[in-house]
């Protein structure tokens, strides 16, 4: 499955682009509705990948950021960063790498992800999805194994619950590297939503 890096801010993209230009090397920035941007970086870069980035902007913009960063299916990492600090990590699966029997997620929280609201929050769902309990049956396993299925079905619900629209949710889930590969399907979902480039990433269209 895919494998992506997105920093969610709680700030229009007009105003978060200059900062954004300072502190990123090589990426993309897009807008998530009316108050929140989205930042797409080249994590192929030293220091450019999600979790680097996430406290320098929170520092220059005096607002708090959500890095998140799911691999391969498996595994979703959050972090909130505020004012250059890292305030809060997340973790579905922190065992994936080692040999622990216990891959219970850390950091289940609800109430550290409030600031990246968009609208009302589903309480319920936002627990259920941090604690790795898939409310729809579609992301259960088939075999009754606890969990969801996909890394990034957990991330939506985690979005969804925080009142963010399908399309903000559908962005919060592209890569640099499948929006640098694939110009005319990442223009034809823009559809003429602002896309900024930063640092010295390429024009994809």
């Amino acid at each position: 499955m895919t494998t992506y890096g997105t920093i969610l801010i709680p700030t229009p993209l007009e105003q978060a682009a200059p900062v954004l230009r300072g502190v990123c090397a090589a990426g993309y920035a897009t807008p998530a509705g009316p108050r929140f941007c989205l930042v797409h970086p080249d994590r192929s870069i030293d220091e450019n990948n999600v979790f680097a980035l996430a406290g320098p902007i929170s520092a220059a913009l005096g607002a708090p950021v959500l890095a998140a960063f799911q691999y391969d299916g498996d595994r979703l990492e959050l972090e909130v960063w505020r004012d250059g600090v890292r305030a809060h990590r997340y973790d579905s699966c922190p065992d994936r790498d080692g040999e622990a029997a216990n891959d219970a997620s850390v950091g289940a929280a609800p109430a550290a992800f409030l600031d990246f609201a968009a609208g009302p929050v589903d309480s319920h769902r936002l627990a259920s999805a941090l604690a790795d309990t898939p409310i729809e049956a579609e992301d259960k396993d088939v075999d009754g194994d606890p969990g969801y299925v996909w890394a990034q079905a957990l991330h939506w619900d985690v979005l969804r619950a925080l009142s963010h629209p399908d399309q903000a949710i559908r962005r919060a889930q592209w890569d640099y590297y499948h929006m640098h590969g694939a110009p005319q399907a990442l223009s034809e979902a823009l559809d003429s939503t602002e896309l900024v480039v930063l640092g010295t990433a390429e024009r994809p269209f």
